[in-house]
């Protein structure tokens, strides 16, 4: 479920870029990124400041149960060094991304890993965009078990999907599928976490804040946490066929030694994997594209209902409020307005000050109040994310967050103001969507 949320949220919080996002066609060109100080200046994001028991407990959910309930009989690794390769229409356009990522992972994770295209061992390839929409209508990009052409999934998706990779014995090599068509801000985003999951750690666990390895849009690129878990897969006292006992054990061991804070720290907070399916089957709703937009907003709203009941306070409940509030925003924009206050404090409390969620619900806000003819308020309530979502590298939250900033300016009558911050905005956009807007001050 993880890529229709994430599309979907994608859209929701940014329509200018998805209005970008015509299927069929294909960038011309990636651009560098625009020129920023504190771009990526918060990565790795998160905190690891937990005790390593908790730590281990941890890592055996992210690694032995999935998603969607199923549990892998024993430990799994790409048990040599990774070499990634990328092929399929525009590969060569997403090249220098992918070096940078794989350069993150290098020295921040500890990974043996480099893009190469001798001896790979996990591909990504870029297919038909038509053929895979056709397909996958709610996913974003899949990740598969082996070394699969596009053809060959096709014929058989359910028995080359997520069941087919958590029961894999050995993880020889992985399959990442994304649309050819999509905008770079895509690719990217799928490169980041698909080849992180690639790596071995295959659930997705939503109260799991500082972390990619969860559903709710938080975080794009891997956090310090994120980091630690592949540290410790892929530490040598690790093996592919350890059962979960083994796991945990043997994590904690790993932990111990490369986590010394770790011995004398607080338990991370526990995460209720057990109370989230049904709240899970709820929320799943909200995100249904074959629903209408009343539909959506039923379903999140009893989301949230059940949220505030069993799971307050929680990043359920933070997630809850962002999303039934990004439901109303259209219909009902003074309330959704008011949930996201509401949604701040909680997301707060359960992530942070200075959570990345934060500075997206706030960008929401101003745009909502911009919406209702209060340019004055949109542009106070900017004041001071470019740096949390550059420093994160939200890179469409950006975009919409100087496009936002130039047409209150301009509604303030600050005219040179507003066609600098549409300069940036653009320039931001293009990054994003791999396309030139004409107009840019518009």
């Amino acid at each position: 479920m993880r890529h229709a949320i994430r599309a979907m949220l994608a859209a929701l919080l940014l329509p200018a870029l998805a209005a970008c996002a015509l299927p069929g066609q294909r960038p011309a060109a990636v651009p560098e990124p625009p020129a920023e100080p504190v771009l990526h200046a918060r990565l790795p994001a998160g905190h690891t400041g937990y005790d390593n028991a908790s730590l281990a407990r941890l890592f055996v959910l992210l690694t032995h149960d999935t998603e969607w309930g199923g549990r892998r009989p024993h430990l799994v690794r790409i048990e040599a060094p990774v070499v990634v390769g990328i092929e399929g229409p525009g590969a060569a356009l997403h090249q220098p991304f992918l070096d940078t990522y794989l350069a993150y992972l290098r020295q921040h994770g500890g990974l043996d890993i480099r893009r190469g295209a001798v001896d790979r061992n996990m591909v990504v390839r870029l297919v038909p965009g038509g053929d895979f929409r056709d397909l996958l209508p709610a996913a974003s990009c899949v990740l598969v078990a082996g070394d699969r052409r596009w053809r060959d999934f096709e014929r058989d998706p359910a028995g080359n999907g997520g069941d087919a990779l958590a029961a894999a014995p050995r993880l020889e090599a992985v399959t990442i599928f994304i649309p050819a068509d999509a905008i770079p801000a895509d690719v990217r985003r799928c490169l980041l976490e698909e080849i992180a999951q690639g790596l071995g750690p295959l659930n997705d666990l939503y109260g799991l804040g500082p972390s990619v390895f969860n559903d709710d849009f938080g975080h794009v690129w891997p956090t310090r946490l994120d980091l630690l878990m592949l540290r410790v897969l892929y530490a040598p006292e690790m093996a592919t066929g350890l059962s979960r006992s083994e796991t945990e054990a043997r994590a904690r061991l790993v932990l111990e030694r490369i986590n010394p804070a770790g011995r004398r720290a607080r338990p991370l907070p526990p995460v209720r994997h057990r109370a989230e399916p049904a709240w899970r089957r709820l929320i799943a709703g909200a995100f249904r594209g074959d629903r209408s937009a009343s539909e959506r907003r039923r379903a999140a709203t009893e989301a949230l209902r059940y949220a505030e009941v069993a799971l307050p306070g929680t990043a359920w409940h933070c997630h809850s409020l962002v999303t039934l509030a990004h439901l109303e925003k259209l219909k009902m924009p003074e309330q959704a307005a008011a949930r996201l206050v509401t949604a701040e404090r909680v997301c707060t409390r359960v992530h942070g000050a200075e959570d990345p969620r934060i500075a997206q619900a706030r960008l929401t806000r101003a745009g909502l109040a911009l919406n209702m003819a209060m340019p004055e308020k949109a542009l106070e309530l900017t004041e001071g994310l470019a740096p949390v979502l550059a420093g994160h590298g939200l890179d469409e939250a950006l975009a919409a967050h100087y496009s936002l900033r130039a047409r209150a300016l301009e509604g303030l009558g600050r005219s040179a103001e507003a066609r600098a911050e549409a300069r940036r905005a653009a320039a931001w956009e293009a990054y994003a969507t791999g396309r030139s807007r004409s107009g840019a001050g518009s």
